[in-house]
């Protein structure tokens, strides 16, 4: 690896977060584009940057780590044979392998023990081969669901020893393994345990869980928890905070934020009506914790006490991830994304003033011309205020009507998040459809649980969580067209996910969208329950729906749109991966073969090897470009 020959990157991976070193001189981040990628380190005092490495292919987003001594830095790259774990001396800037693996590191989780002698990752081996007996040269191709060769393999946590230049196993267990982090005595760590839905297990719930080292003896600290705990193991050991769902359910959630000692008594509650968005970060004093809250369309930082003493601390519009404290805890660090795509690193004082920029991630965005962006917040028809964005067309001209494409997020839990829903991987697209001279507006919905947990049980108990997501959205749409920015004739509809399932939903209730594209939707319940991921049943429809189908078949009917499908009148663009049909694919083949009958305008595009999300350069532009012509063919 010459680092001479390194060439300049400007744009971040997306997922990239800066990870300051130990004695709080430096940040560590990963920048460059999808096929090649380098490590950079950045004075925290000046804001100068370099390279520690050459271009790298398959460097992994998350996977760098600081040594206790921020001399060194530990990180892991990918290969057709398998995965690396390279360490790279901020000085020498000369990286070396440390040891290869056959198979993928699959999560990335890394980290360095406070000595700085043994780096802890996660491993998880390659599909078992499936074996044949000699002669058998017609062998099926059969796979037992639920049984080997249809679950991956256990998960493993294994040790570097950098003295010995040796490594070893050290547990290993039928789950995923996540925020792995060591103890400060350095004879622990500590991680997430999470049976997910690959292991055909649908409740998919998590354990916070203790190993100890040498000896590899597990203890459960956290059990059969919600699905998103993130756990955050205090500077001096002692405790550790973690998204708290009351409900311990898997879907949907709402995540506040408690702690617990390390024996494992009963959890602290710290917040209760702050929709709570990991990671959570402590002060090195451990006086204090930080996290990212979400009261509308854009999250906060937020900061809050042992003693459940909350306060928010940054109010700039965008979204804030990777939040860490420096070691004399008078300083905090994140990265910004706002909903123009711009990306920086920003610091400010622990109480939130003095922000400023310290490192512009995007400055090539200054060369785009971009809409204006507002959050925006309507009162539903319940009276409920609901949150979203509003993107004037580029080149706006005040008393002109424009077309106006509503994009209703997936999820739905959490609310709107910064990225189109066709391609799932910037917020430029909301300005693409800006610069062909559409506004764009971006509604929330309270199934999203950002407007309370109360709304979403009370939908439950009515069973009209579709009617009342509907009513949040079409009072945005009134709210925008009340402007007088936008052509009530000229609205079209698009949504994944979760969001192509409302899309679904909405044209069998209202006619005042000339066109919609759903993509990776569903439209019926009975269906969803015993397909795709969750082989053998779906605890998140039980819960919505009050039972299982053959309980009540009612509800499940109740919450399905097939049920109106003949109310369609709109012309519909349906996408779907083939990766995993049940997902989506069947659902759209229904919808498609319904509007084909009853002559509404349809078309229906399945891409080969994709899956809930379109991820092949090629795809992406084919999809996008095809969606432009299918929505400007309706609306200019």
């Amino acid at each position: 690896m010459d680092v001479d020959s390194a060439r300049s990157v400007r744009f971040p991976v997306p997922g990239s977060s800066p990870r300051i070193s130990p004695d709080g001189s430096m940040v560590a981040y990963l920048a460059g584009d999808k096929d090649q990628t380098q490590l950079w380190v950045m004075s925290a005092r000046t804001g100068n940057t370099r390279p520690l490495t050459q271009p790298l292919e398959g460097l992994k987003a998350a996977g760098h780590s600081w040594s206790g001594d921020s001399r060194q830095i530990a990180f892991l790259t990918a290969d057709k044979e398998g995965g690396q774990l390279w360490v790279v001396s901020v000085e020498e800037q000369k990286p070396r392998e440390v040891t290869r693996v056959v198979g993928s590191p699959g999560t990335t989780e890394l980290v360095w023990s406070p000595d700085s002698r043994w780096i802890a990752y996660t491993y998880r081996p390659p599909p078992k081969a499936r074996e044949s007996k000699a002669g058998d040269a017609k062998a099926s191709s059969v796979v037992i669901v639920g049984e080997e060769g249809d679950v991956p393999r256990d998960s493993e946590i294994w040790l570097a020893d950098l003295n010995s230049q040796s490594h070893r196993k050290l547990v290993s267990g039928p789950y995923a393994v996540q925020d792995l982090t060591w103890f400060p005595d350095g004879r622990s760590l500590l991680f997430t345990a999470r049976v997910a839905f690959e292991y055909k297990n649908d409740r998919s719930l998590q354990d916070v869980r203790t190993v100890s080292v040498p000896e590899g003896k597990l203890r459960i600290v956290i059990k059969d928890s919600g699905q998103t705990l993130r756990p955050s193991l205090s500077p001096d050991g002692r405790r550790i905070a973690f998204c708290y769902d009351r409900t311990n359910l898997v879907f949907p959630f709402f995540l506040n934020l408690a702690t617990v000692p390390v024996q494992g008594e009963s959890p602290r509650q710290l917040t209760r009506d702050i929709f709570v968005i990991p990671p959570i970060a402590w002060a090195p004093g451990a006086n204090r914790l930080y996290f990212t809250g979400k009261p509308g369309a854009f999250t906060r930082i937020y900061s809050a006490t042992p003693a459940g003493e909350v306060q928010q601390l940054i109010r700039t519009p965008g979204h804030a991830s990777g939040i860490t404290a420096s070691p004399d805890s008078r300083s905090l660090a994140w990265t910004s994304q706002d909903a123009q795509g711009r990306a920086e690193i920003r610091v400010a004082r622990s109480d939130g003033q003095g922000e400023r920029v310290l490192f512009d991630l995007t400055s090539d965005l200054n060369l785009l011309a971009l809409g204006q962006v507002e959050e925006v917040r309507w009162k539903s028809r319940d009276g409920l205020e609901i949150a979203g964005l509003f993107i004037r067309p580029v080149g706006y001209e005040a008393g002109r009507k424009y077309p106006l494409l509503v994009e209703v997020h997936g999820g739905p839990i959490g609310g709107v998040y910064l990225m189109g829903p066709i391609l799932n991987s910037s917020p430029l697209e909301w300005h693409l459809w800006a610069g062909r001279g559409y506004a764009v507006f971006v509604p929330d919905y309270r199934s999203s649980a950002v407007y309370g947990w109360d709304h979403v049980v009370q939908a439950r108990e009515r069973q009209d969580a579709n009617d009342r997501d509907f009513d949040d959205i079409m009072s945005g749409v009134d709210y925008v067209l009340n402007t007088g920015m936008v052509d009530a004739g000229r609205m079209a509809l698009i949504g994944h996910s979760s969001g192509a399932a409302l899309t679904n939903w909405i044209v069998t209730r209202t006619q005042r969208f000339r066109v919609a594209v759903s993509k990776e939707g569903w439209a019926e319940s009975h269906l969803a329950y015993g397909t795709g991921s969750r082989v053998g049943g779906n605890s998140i429809l039980e819960w919505y729906c009050k039972g299982k189908p053959w309980e009540v078949p009612q509800n499940y009917r109740k919450n399905s749109m097939i049920e109106d499908v003949n109310n369609i009148k709109t012309p519909m663009l349906f996408i779907s991966g083939d990766t995993n049909p049940a997902i989506a694919l069947y659902h759209n083949e229904f919808l498609y073969s319904a509007l084909k009958k009853q002559g509404v305008d349809t078309r229906f595009l399945v891409y080969r090897g994709e899956g809930h999300n379109i991820l092949r350069p090629e795809n992406q532009r084919d999809v996008l470009m095809r969606i432009l012509d299918w929505v400007d063919s309706h609306l200019k």
